[in-house]
């Protein structure tokens, strides 16, 4: 392109985030996917069966579900409210939001129990409501 001095305009450089994707619809699915494979990694708890494997997983991420998603919204809200954005980020952000979020919390609770912590022997009134949740799926 010309403008009036006869110069030619070099088009402005790609940029990644909202105005411009740095990264193809593949690219894109690829790195959700091995986000949430990470995020399950992070969250598997061994059993001495298949079933038993799946159970306490399952159990992990219902576990650290309420924290994940409140630490997401609250993230999001703060992202918006810094970014001067009226709408929400693409689903595809928020999910990797999630994931990493979530991924930090099962790792501190895999410290937790590691080190010979029992999250659900919490002596609170959501500690025994988890103990009997759990009980009743006889996980524990």
């Amino acid at each position: 392109m010309k403008n009036m001095d006869n110069r030619t305009e070099m088009p402005a450089p790609r940029r990644s985030g909202p105005a411009g994707a740095s990264e193809t619809p593949r690219q894109g699915v690829l790195t959700l996917f091995f986000a949430g494979l990470g995020y399950v990694i992070f969250h598997l708890r061994l059993g001495q069966s298949l079933a038993a494997t799946v159970l306490h997983t399952l159990a992990q991420m219902l576990l650290t579900a309420p924290y994940t998603i409140g630490f997401t919204f609250i993230l999001i809200f703060v992202y918006r409210r810094i970014s001067g954005q009226q709408q929400r980020p693409p689903w595809t952000r928020v999910l990797r939001i999630f994931f990493a979020v979530g991924i930090c919390f099962a790792f501190f609770f895999a410290l937790y129990e590691y080190g010979g912590g029992d999250p659900y022997a919490i002596d609170t009134r959501a500690g025994d409501f988890w103990r009997g949740v759990f009980q009743k799926l006889r996980l524990h």
